[in-house]
């Protein structure tokens, strides 16, 4: 029996609506089918597993002997960055107060971390990689040293970081500490 001599369900002697019919029918199903696989490849390329499909729409997937899809997959870790050392309990320190004067002003500098009756030598370093030895001192039994030190006039009034910076001159040890010449 063809198409055109169906007409039981529409009456329509040429067949016309029944052949619509079925082509609804079939753009639904291939519809479907389309979704369906789209999801699937949606998914695949997000990394996840497939969903499962119902028996009917798909045939069952293969049976492997060694089902990957559910074994996590080894990662590629980047190394770690090891923390910085913590200051070491000789590491030398120095200490500012105040961390900002004008010229002239007088500024007490304290250290530690020294050796014991080491001397130090206090240094400016202004603008420019300017740099004023302003005094030794000679650290206690106990490597800490505390002096008083005039701020320097720098070569030029400028937002350039300056600093403080004490250097043991038996051990090398060296510390600094940011400092701002006012107005």
């Amino acid at each position: 029996m063809s198409d055109s001599d169906d007409t039981r369900t529409t009456g329509d002697p040429s067949g016309r609506a029944d052949r619509s019919h079925r082509t609804v029918i079939i753009a639904a199903v291939i519809t479907g089918a389309a979704t369906i696989l789209a999801a699937v490849i949606a998914t695949t390329v997000a990394g996840g597993t497939s969903p499962k499909a119902p028996a009917a729409a798909a045939p069952p997937a293969p049976q492997h002997t060694s089902d990957t899809s559910d074994t996590p997959r080894p990662v590629q870790s980047l190394p770690s960055t090891p923390p910085p050392p913590a200051p070491s309990p000789t590491a030398a320190r120095i200490m500012a107060a105040p961390d900002s004067a004008a010229i002239g002003a007088t500024v007490t500098i304290t250290g530690s971390g020294f050796a014991a009756g080491e001397q130090v030598r206090i240094t400016f370093n202004g603008t420019y990689g300017a740099t004023l030895d302003l005094r030794d001192i000679t650290a206690g039994p106990d490597g800490g040293f505390a002096a008083e030190v005039t701020v320097p006039k720098d070569s030029v009034d400028s937002d350039q970081q300056q600093s403080f910076e004490v250097r043991g001159l038996d051990s090398d040890k060296l510390a600094d500490t940011p400092f701002h010449i006012t107005g």
